[in-house]
């Protein structure tokens, strides 16, 4: 029997490929969505945080709708591998790239310490870096760019895995659903960190990548499913 496997996002062509080669069933749906924001960019600062890329993306939707150049001169820093190829596609200096906030905020705090920076956040990012910068006195201030909402669906049916690609995926998810057994694989520590709240089989992937997480499951959910 063909296992069924759960995407809390909707996947593109190749990552639906993916699973199918590996003779998985794929259902999916977007447990939260994504809405960028109007905002007044703070001035004076030259060191810009993104904690993701919809920070980027609302970013450079500012300075397009306001018809302003980018600035090749501010450094960034920010987590995740996609939020730093966009940075860098557009134009942008990449510092620092940490594979999650608070690595981010022990580079910062290590290397930075006199500097200040604008962090582009969103509704429900996690208070791990202004936290530390308070801790360690650094000045910064926050420009919050988007917005995320759950998007709670109660679905009537098992799966073989769930796969998670932020807390708020796993928040949305099981506002209705229940994990039970069921195994989940996600993108990040801080995801998984959520995810352990509500189950105990979690597998993180290897890298904090939608692809990174789907390799993960067609190399690991087998064995498991066995067990």
């Amino acid at each position: 029997m063909t296992p069924v496997v759960l995407s809390t996002k909707l996947l593109n062509k190749d990552q639906k490929s993916c699973l199918q080669e590996a003779e998985f069933y794929l259902e999916e749906y977007n447990a939260i969505t994504i809405d960028l924001l109007d905002f007044t960019l703070p001035q004076g600062f030259d060191h810009y945080i993104f904690t993701s890329k919809n920070g980027v993306r609302s970013y450079l939707q500012h300075l397009k709708v306001n018809a302003l150049p980018h600035d090749p001169e501010k450094r960034c820093f920010c987590v995740g591998q996609k939020t730093k190829s966009i940075l860098e596609e557009n134009g942008l200096k990449v510092v620092k790239m940490a594979e999650n906030a608070l690595e981010l905020a022990n580079f910062i705090t290590k290397h930075h310490q006199n500097d200040e920076f604008l962090i582009f956040t969103g509704n429900r990012n996690r208070p791990d870096l202004p936290n530390t910068f308070r801790r360690e006195t650094i000045h910064f201030e926050e420009v919050e760019v988007y917005h995320t909402s759950l998007v709670p669906r109660k679905l009537e049916k098992g799966f073989a895995a769930i796969l998670f690609y932020s807390p708020s995926g796993v928040e949305s998810f099981t506002r209705k659903n229940m994990i039970g057994n069921t195994p989940v694989f996600c993108i990040g520590e801080t995801t998984a960190k959520e995810a352990r709240k509500h189950c105990e089989h979690v597998v993180v992937a290897e890298y904090p990548t939608v692809d990174s997480t789907i390799q993960t499951l067609i190399y690991t959910l087998p064995t498991l499913l066995k067990q």
